[in-house]
This record gives structure tokens, C-alpha cells and sequence, in this order.
């Protein structure tokens, strides 16, 4: 039926065939408002981290450094309490250089500056579908310090050092001694979100800063050669205009603001220091200068190459502010020591041993295996085995000629001041030699050594009663 006046009118049913050409109107346009739905969006923080430490883990045997790899992540989880794996994971992604999935050898490239990567990722659900709203980006920060702190203060106050530790001696593929002497230092890089923020987008792209001299790309209003030029000098990423600006070395620094967590050296307390933030952990000196510093993958590297006037060992200890060096144990002059003899390569105050002559500091001073070369070599107008004797602190069985009151001296009762002194392995052959004006009989009873006298039964003068007798 139909309704209406005749002028208007509707069906009540739709057409049953098609109109013969569209509709010319527009449809309606899209609703001006957001949708009131919430966002789905899923923000992922990835935070990498970087680790090394003082042992040589890319030495281990296959089985040692599986043991060691669980250690380090069981710490990395204990310390940033990422456990839960809905809403975090961590994972190591690289070892010695190579991917965790590699299967060549694990020996450490020499291109390669740390001996352990890790990488842990939390998500949240963004309010906005741009992850950009006031609550996602108090959220992100949240997660990013959640995480970076904890393992900064570890690292700086030893907790990640006792905690790594310890794991390691629980696996039971370790001697306790390995961790006796440990050092361990990282880094954090600046943190990878999946969905990128917009106001983050349009700060713009990444330049070198050669004005600035930071060392590192930054983003955001670029000279303007580099704006005419983009191609040639604008990257989509911080990774991008380091790795074409600032290779080697100092793409570590390039990509890490706080530091790349390297060595370098500090001429002024002569020793090495880890390129980050000072109050950053206990080795940091303060962020390298990209110019005149040259960044070293472990403290030895640095030491060898910027200080080779320091014994390597002494200042690889010193930089890593170890307190488990004892020392070579060999032997040097002992000038220096306030000693007249040699002395050896160690620190009494640790050890207990007065041989020692405090630690070997700077490589002018010869090392020698034995008292008897030390003493041949730098004191060589010493009788040796006197300087060997008192430099070991030992007792000798010879005797030595005191000149001054005619007789001859067991040094083990009563030891010679003057060292040039010559000795003898008797009384009898002390009194021939170095008490010649005296004769062997007067020498001996002088001595204190009768026993030695053994008659001959012959005769001579007795001047006094004048008159022979016979020796007996």
C-alpha cells in the first residue's frame, strides 16, 4: 500500500531492483571524535645491557660457559626483578661476539668489546593507539628506571658482582678460586620501543654533532649544509649516523649518552676508568672525550697501550680497584723498599711475609727469579750468598773474619754487617785465610773452636821457658 499525499511518498519495502545510477550526495564524513574504545595497542620496551668481567669466559669449555650464561641472566632477572613472563622477558642475545645461535667458535673477536649481551623487553597497553598520551609516557618512564636503575646501583655497589658470584659457585662447574679475584662492569643503552611516540618522530632526523664536539648524532635542527644535503648526512636512526660517522671504538660512545661503558686512560691517577657518568659504579671517571681518548675493551688493553711504564699487572688491579693481587712473587732491588738487599714482588701488609717489599709498580724495576740473580745482578759487590741469605731472611752455616778482634764468626749467630765480607765454609779455613797473622793455633783458640785442633806430635819452641816441647 502506499502512504503519503501523493507529492512524497515511501515504500515500506526496499526496491526490488537496483537504482540505475549511484546516489550523487557524498556519504557522511567520519566523526570529528576519537573512538571511545580503549586502545589495543601493545608499547614493548626493549633495554639492551652489556657485561663483562675480569675472568676470560670465552676460554671456558662449552659446558662452563653454558653454566656461566645461566648465572649472568639468573642475576640480570634477580636484580630487575624480571620474572614474571607475561609481562617482561630477559634473554641473552650474544656472547663473545657471536649471536647465541651461532655455532662456530665462541673465541672472542677482536672487533668485538664485550663479552656478554642481554636484552630485557616489558610491555604495557597504550591508552592511545600512539602510545602518546600523558599516562603512556609516564608509564614508559617508569618502566625504562624501573629497570636501568637497578642494574646501575648493582654494578656500582658490588650487589650484582656478590649475586653473579654466587650463582656462579651453585652451578658446580666452578672452583670457588674463580670468583675470588672477579670484577665485572656494563652498560646500559638508551632504551627500543616498538610503537615510536609522535612527538618522537617529528623531532626529525639524526646528524653529526662536529660542532658540538659530543661525539655522538643528535636530532633535531641540523646546520644547513646538512639540511640542503640530507641524503648525504641525515639517518632515520641514532644506529644508522653513528655507524657512518663514528665507527671503531667510538661507535660505542656514539650510541650510548651516558658512556660506552669502555676503558680509557686517567693520566693524572694513573690507571684506567670506564668511559661513564662519575657516581655511575666504581670505575667511572667521567665520560671520555671523543677527541683525545682512546677507548680499550678491558683495563689491560688500556694499560698495556697508554700507560707502559706501569707494570701491567699492578695497574690492570689498580683500574679495576682489586684488592686480590699479590704480586709476582720475584725478586728486585731493594732500594726502593728501604731494604740493603732484594726484596720480592709482593705486599707484607697482605701476606704477613717480610721478604716482601711492597708491589711493583712501574716497569723500570727488573724482576729477577731467584735472591742469587737479584743479588749477582744489582749488588754485585756483595758476596752472594750473604745478600741471598738476607734477602730470604735465612740462616748460613759460614764463617766470616773479624779482623778487628782476630778471630773467625759462625754468621748464623752472630750475621755480618758488611756484606762484601768474604766467607768460609770452616773455622779452620776462616783462620787460614782471613786471620793469616795469626797461627792456626791461636786463630782457633781465639775462635772458640779447640776442637779443631788436632796435634801433630811434633816439636817446637817455647820461647818463654826456653826450652821444646812436642804438639800434643
Amino acid at each position: 500500500g502506499w502512504i503519503g499525499n501523493g507529492i512524497l511518498c515511501e515504500t515500506l519495502a526496499p526496491s526490488s531492483s537496483p537504482s540505475k545510477k549511484p546516489t550523487t550526495p557524498p556519504t557522511i564524513s567520519p566523526s570529528s571524535l576519537p573512538s571511545l574504545q580503549p586502545s589495543i595497542v601493545e608499547q614493548f620496551i626493549t633495554i639492551v645491557g652489556k657485561l663483562s668481567v675480569s675472568s676470560d669466559i670465552c676460554a671456558f669449555t662449552s659446558q662452563q660457559l653454558d653454566a656461566y650464561i645461566g648465572a649472568a641472566l639468573d642475576a640480570i632477572q634477580e636484580v630487575t626483578g624480571c620474572t614474571n613472563e607475561d609481562v617482561c622477558s630477559a634473554k641473552v642475545t650474544r656472547v663473545c661476539g657471536k649471536h647465541r645461535n651461532d655455532q662456530p667458535s665462541l673465541r672472542m673477536l677482536q672487533t668485538e668489546t664485550w663479552q656478554l649481551d642481554y636484552e630485557i623487553t616489558e610491555s604495557f597497553t597504550c591508552e592511545y593507539a600512539s602510545c602518546n598520551s600523558a599516562g603512556d609516557s609516564a608509564t614508559t618512564q617508569s618502566v625504562i628506571a624501573g629497570t636501568v636503575a637497578p642494574i646501575e646501583s648493582s654494578l656500582s655497589s658490588d650487589q650484582f658482582l656478590a649475586i653473579l658470584s654466587q650463582n656462579i659457585i651453585n652451578t658446580g662447574e666452578f672452583d670457588a678460586s674463580v670468583v675470588t679475584c672477579f670484577a665485572v662492569w656494563g652498560i646500559i643503552q638508551e632504551p627500543e620501543l616498538a610503537v615510536t611516540p609522535v612527538e618522537i618522530e617529528m623531532m626529525g632526523l639524526f646528524y653529526p654533532d662536529w660542532d658540538g664536539h659530543s661525539g655522538t648524532c643528535l636530532r633535531g635542527d641540523p646546520p644547513l649544509y646538512m639540511e640542503l644535503n640530507p641524503q648525504g648526512w641525515l639517518y632515520d636512526t641514532l644506529e644508522g649516523c653513528c655507524a657512518r660517522y663514528y665507527g671503531g671504538w667510538n661507535y660505542n660512545k656514539c650510541i650510548n649518552m651516558k658512556g660506552s661503558g669502555l676503558w680509557y686512560v686517567s693520566h693524572i691517577n694513573e690507571l684506567c676508568v670506564t668511559d661513564c657518568e662519575e657516581g655511575q659504579g666504581k670505575t667511572c671517571g667521567g665520560l671520555a672525550n671523543p677527541i683525545s681518548d682512546d677507548l680499550y675493551a678491558d683495563p689491560r688493553s688500556c694499560c698495556i697501550a697508554d700507560l707502559p711504564w706501569r707494570f701491567v699487572e699492578f695497574c690492570e688491579s689498580e683500574s679495576l680497584l682489586g684488592n686480590c693481587y699479590a704480586g709476582t712473587g720475584l725478586y728486585y732491588r731493594g732500594d726502593t723498599a728501604g731494604s740493603k738487599v732484594c726484596v720480592r714482588d709482593c705486599d707484607p701488609s697482605a701476606s704477613g711475609d717480610t721478604t716482601c717489599g711492597g708491589l711493583v709498580e712501574d716497569t723500570y724495576i727488573v724482576l729477577h727469579d731467584s735472591a742469587d740473580e737479584c743479588c749477582s745482578a744489582e749488588y754485585g759487590w756483595m758476596t752472594n750468598e750473604l745478600c741471598a741469605a738476607r734477602s730470604d731472611q735465612v740462616d748460613i752455616n759460614k764463617y766470616w773474619p773479624d779482623k778487628t778482634n782476630s778471630k773467625c764468626i759462625l754468621d748464623s749467630h752472630d750475621p755480618a754487617e758488611d756484606l762484601s765480607i768474604s766467607i768460609y765454609n770452616s773455622t779452620a779455613e776462616c783462620c787460614e785465610k782471613g786471620i793469616h797473622w795469626l797461627s792456626e793455633v791461636e786463630c782457633l783458640t781465639a775462635s772458640g773452636d779447640s776442637t779443631s785442633l788436632v796435634a801433630s806430635y811434633m816439636f817446637f819452641v817455647d820461647w818463654e821457658n826456653e826450652r821444646c816441647v812436642q804438639d800434643c
